[in-house]
């Protein structure tokens, strides 16, 4: 009876001994958002609203199976660049850019959006949740040129205000334009040879500021902000009188181009050179 004993012990515990551990399940990335396609009359909405032409690099942060660029592609001929975390989405959406074949304008990535470098972009097209929205909007800003167009499925960027909303499928398409930071004192002399000064504030496109020539300042009205072309208009003083004169200027890094119209007297359009002290610079998002 020992014996018997011993060798059923001896048989049990070497079945153990030789069996193979369970293999581990493999550790899913995660995500900080779920997969939910954008339909195809979404996403070419979305593409209608950021105007997208064969001259365009459009990024998708979170692309799922890369529909929008591969629709970009396609039927515009413009390049693309997806990007998602999860291998199974990239791996669909290599497979469908090869069905359509459109490989050569279009390429994805399996990576943190977070971490993808976006500054060649022309286009960023978003479907993620609000926090991310929030998360990313520095790097936005931050990252891409003054003039590049976003254009967001259903979330906004917080007090980041849209340029534009559309209803589509009863979802709302958000477009943002990026701004140029405008903030600072601008100098620059007038015609007459006058010292003259531009003092902005910014929070995100919406400028506010007021103008001095010589001892006179003046609050600035109409303004606009269009990526990095600034429109606003100045009621002053000439001459004893006041008139109204429009400005327009295009920016570049500390410097500002463009022309000052009058809008009485009929008197030629002067051109518009300002220089920016670039210690007067301060975030527009704050």
């Amino acid at each position: 009876m020992n014996l018997l004993m011993a060798i059923l012990l001896s048989t049990v515990l070497g079945g153990c001994a030789l069996s193979n551990p369970s293999p581990e399940t493999p550790k899913k990335t995660a995500l900080d958002v779920p997969y939910e396609p954008t339909s195809y009359g979404i996403a070419r909405e979305m593409l209608n609203m950021a105007g997208v032409t064969s001259k365009d690099l459009i990024y998708d942060l979170g692309c799922g199976d890369g529909r929008i660029v591969i629709l970009a592609a396609k039927e515009r001929g413009a390049r693309g660049i997806g990007v998602d975390l999860d291998p199974e989405r990239i791996r669909e959406s290599r497979e469908n850019v090869k069905s359509v074949g459109v490989t050569h304008l279009v390429r994805f990535y399996e990576q943190n959006l977070l971490d993808t470098d976006i500054s060649q972009a022309t286009v960023v097209m978003l479907y993620l949740y609000p926090e991310v929205n929030i998360k990313l909007r520095p790097k936005l800003l931050k990252e891409l040129k003054p003039g590049t167009r976003i254009v967001s499925h259903s979330h906004t960027m917080g007090d980041w205000e849209d340029d534009a909303t559309q209803r589509v499928e009863e979802h709302d398409l958000h477009f943002f334009v990026v701004p140029a930071n405008m903030t600072g004192t601008w100098r620059w002399d007038e015609p007459d040879g006058r010292r003259t000064s531009l003092s902005l504030t910014q929070k995100f496109q919406r400028v506010k500021g007021s103008m001095t020539i010589g001892a006179e300042t003046y609050p600035i009205v109409d303004c606009s902000l269009r990526g990095s072309t600034l429109l606003f208009a100045v009621d002053r003083l000439v001459q004893g009188e006041k008139e109204v004169f429009s400005y327009e200027g295009q920016i570049l890094a500390d410097t500002i181009q463009g022309k000052i119209t009058p809008r009485g007297r009929g008197q030629g359009v002067n051109r518009w050179q300002a220089t920016r002290d670039p210690a007067t610079t301060v975030s527009i998002a704050e």
